[in-house]
């Protein structure tokens, strides 16, 4: 689904430097370029402290091969330092994983548009229906009622929704980008290297590349008792690969 852009101040992209994110940088240059609007086009990571070592680089490169500005922000509490703060792990009624990362976004939508500003922003984000069931029920476009405030309207839009995994590579590869290493080293997904809802390959992966993550929630799970997942421990998941 694409829409009008031209009435957007600012089109922010969120970017985790994933397959789904860059596809849509992708797909939102094209549209910007077409309808004469890509100076407003602006490129969001958030760094929370559990990438892997590379992420960053990679959404930079990403960014700059594409010539789209790129702002990274930083969380007040890196998700590592959370984790250990709440002594516990994220699960699916308590993401604050994912909070984390949006809240830092949404201080520099505020920052860069003051509520007394006038201004008319489009959020952009790369979720997929095929994912799961909770993005399956996600709008393709919908007002953001969270930075909606004052004289300041800004508006959530998710291009990637109906796209299927084979349509992501096919445009990534058609574009001749690079894209994340963790992809060629088997990952399903990129998030956080060692993310909860993720599978045991996509973890073993992240643990090879982030060790000294990996052993901070070894040492907290050991600690409390807390598993990493609600019936199966990190430990478990990491041992496997060394039996």
């Amino acid at each position: 689904m694409e829409i009008d852009l031209s009435g957007y101040q600012l089109i922010a992209v969120s970017t985790s430097a994933g397959k789904d994110n860059e596809a849509m940088m992708i797909q939102m240059a094209e549209m910007a370029r077409a309808q004469g609007v890509f100076h407003r086009l602006a490129a969001i990571h958030s760094s929370t402290g559990a990438e892997w070592i590379c992420t960053q680089s990679v959404a930079e490169k990403i960014a700059n091969l594409l010539s789209i500005p790129l702002y990274t922000v930083y969380p007040k509490w890196t998700i590592p330092d959370y984790i250990e703060h709440r002594m516990r792990f994220p699960d699916l009624r308590r993401r604050f994983c994912t909070s984390l990362k949006t809240e830092a976004i949404d201080k520099l939508i505020r920052q860069l548009f003051p509520a007394k500003k006038t201004a008319k922003i489009l959020s952009v984000t790369g979720e997929r229906r095929e994912e799961s069931a909770h993005r399956a029920k996600l709008a393709g476009f919908e007002r953001c009622k969270r930075l909606t405030a004052g004289n300041r309207e800004v508006f959530h839009y998710r291009p990637m929704l109906d796209y299927e995994t084979g349509e992501i590579w096919t445009a990534i590869r058609k574009s001749g980008l690079p894209y994340h290493p963790a992809y060629d080293l088997g990952n399903c997904r990129l998030s956080c290297a060692l993310c909860v809802f993720a599978c045991d390959r996509d973890l073993r992966n992240g643990a090879r590349n982030r060790p000294d993550l990996a052993r901070r929630y070894l040492d907290l799970e050991e600690k409390t008792g807390f598993l990493f997942r609600c019936n199966r421990s990190l430990k478990d998941i990491l041992a496997k690969e060394a039996a």
